[in-house]
């Protein structure tokens, strides 16, 4: 789908070209916002790629930042653990995912932030809850690390039992399967649902689900591409794509 709708690197102009009734077109037949987690409700990607850089090379399959992002945005840790199985022939499903945590958790501690705009009085999550809209996350993270990030931002409160984990499916992104298992949870049929996504793997399985989706590029593993990253995930069928939450909660908020 061509980006016809309106994007760009700056907030100011989405707020010029994507208009609240386009927006709240989208929502018309929407009663629940299924969110991904990381580069949607928080600014974890770069943490989580910078350390998948160093966990690859520990087990002798180094990529460049580039190629992991590339590679393995929006995607589960089973992806990492077949490309070091191709690179080097072992299987290192028991040790991976103990030393990747370890890193990885150390620095949430230090560094993992909230998306601007998410929460709040203000916020994307407030809006949606004023205006009556059920919302989840669907995630290809681990519950552990889904649990481990509300804990870090204090989001937990705003999702209280409608955390929903790749553990949970047998195919995670771009598959299907964890959005059309998260509606049914929540108790809505896919064409009632809207997923907000950053990676091209996550607006495939929207797709694939038939849900709409709002792609996001305002996470900081954007920041030098919000142009290429729109022109992607328009590609792969997101019906909108924003860089800016604001754009998303002042058309929610719109008398």
């Amino acid at each position: 789908m061509a980006p016809g709708n309106g994007t760009g690197n700056d907030p100011e102009n989405e707020r010029a070209s994507l208009s609240g009734a386009a927006i709240n077109k989208l929502f018309a037949a929407c009663d629940v916002v299924l969110f991904d987690c990381d580069g949607v409700l928080v600014n974890s990607e770069p943490i989580s790629l910078a350390t998948l850089v160093d966990v690859l090379a520990h087990f002798g399959a180094p990529l460049t930042f580039s190629d992991v992002a590339t590679r393995f945005t929006g995607r589960s840790s089973s992806a990492p653990m077949d490309h070091i199985r191709a690179v080097t022939g072992k299987d290192v499903r028991d040790q991976f995912k103990s030393f990747y945590y370890d890193l990885l958790f150390a620095r949430y501690d230090q560094e993992l932030a909230k998306i601007d705009g998410i929460d709040g009085d203000d916020g994307v999550l407030a809006a949606l809850k004023k205006r009556g809209i059920g919302f989840c996350i669907s995630s290809s993270s681990s519950l552990e690390r889904l649990e481990k990030t509300m804990d870090v931002t204090g989001l937990g409160p705003w999702f209280d039992g409608r955390i929903y984990s790749a553990d949970f499916v047998a195919n995670g992104k771009p598959a299907p399967d964890l959005f059309l298992y998260a509606a049914d949870q929540m108790g809505y049929a896919p064409k009632q649902a809207i997923v907000i996504e950053d990676s091209v793997a996550g607006v495939t399985a929207a797709v694939a689900a038939g849900m709409k989706c709002i792609g996001f590029v305002g996470g900081g593993h954007y920041a030098d591409d919000k142009a290429g990253a729109s022109r992607r995930l328009y590609d792969a069928g997101a019906d909108i794509v924003i860089s800016d939450m604001a754009v998303l909660s002042a058309a929610l908020s719109a008398d």
